[in-house]
């Protein structure tokens, strides 16, 4: 009679139980909370899809209100931009791939990688925030002026939400680029790296680059909202155009 063999120690068996989890340091466990978590939102994202094709499906506005099918675009888009298909690849795949693709043991920053799933989290509850309390009508790319002076739905939260997250795409690109640049097995050269490496390098780059200009232009809308500066509205001054240069 043979002894059957214990499974080897591995990422999912290491340790057990939610503090584990909610507190790891390990790149593959912090993948699989973001895929978790994006998956979340893909599912809610798409619920109002169905709510939005639903209505599509006759003429008449028989199952919801103009200004209820407003915020159901809104947010569905809100939701599959910025939580669900900005992270999805780079925070999903790059955290559980890069390092073994590349011979690490973990990212260059594993107390900063986990910290950025928590600024995911929180930047997604006050959106969630927003959605429960009434929603928002701008449409995802919160165009100007309406954005700033006309809409009275939960503008300020939502673009509060998308701001935090912001930082955790931010963090997660530097932190990538970082270990690609610096934890190269030995002899892993840069024409050596796998074609997903030099993807994820890329789009790291372009967080890093990016995001800061979406999250000052949301800032510029907050503030031109709650201090009424002339930024974007063209009674006082501002250019609606200007905020088409810096969000698109």
């Amino acid at each position: 009679m043979t002894t059957p063999l214990l499974p080897r120690e591995h990422y999912l068996n290491v340790r057990y139980g939610i503090k584990s989890w909610l507190l790891t340091k390990d790149h593959k466990r912090i993948a699989l909370l973001y895929l978790i978590t994006v998956t979340g939102f893909f599912f809610l994202g798409g619920a109002f899809a169905v709510l939005i094709r639903l209505e599509l499906a006759t003429p008449a506005g028989d199952l919801l209100s103009s200004d209820t099918y407003n915020k159901m675009f809104t947010m569905h888009g809100v939701i599959m931009v910025f939580f669900f298909l900005i992270p999805s690849i780079p925070a999903t795949l790059g955290n559980f791939l890069v390092p073994m693709m590349i011979g690490a043991r973990d990212l260059a920053f594993p107390k900063l990688n986990l910290a950025s799933w928590y600024i995911y989290i929180i930047g997604a509850l006050f959106t969630i925030y927003a959605i429960v309390t009434g929603g928002l009508d701008t449409g995802w790319t919160f165009y100007t002026p309406f954005s700033t002076v006309s809409s009275t739905t939960n503008v300020i939260p939502t673009a509060l939400g998308i701001f935090i997250t912001g930082f955790s795409s931010i963090l997660t690109g530097l932190n990538f680029i970082v270990t690609i640049h610096r934890m190269r097995a030995p002899g892993l050269t840069w024409f050596r790296l796998p074609l997903f490496i030099w993807s994820t390098y890329a789009t790291s780059l372009i967080n890093v680059l990016a995001t800061p200009v979406l999250a000052i232009t949301l800032l510029l809308i907050a503030a031109e909202r709650i201090f009424h500066f002339g930024f974007f509205d063209p009674r006082v001054g501002g250019d609606p155009v200007l905020f088409q240069h810096l969000f698109d």
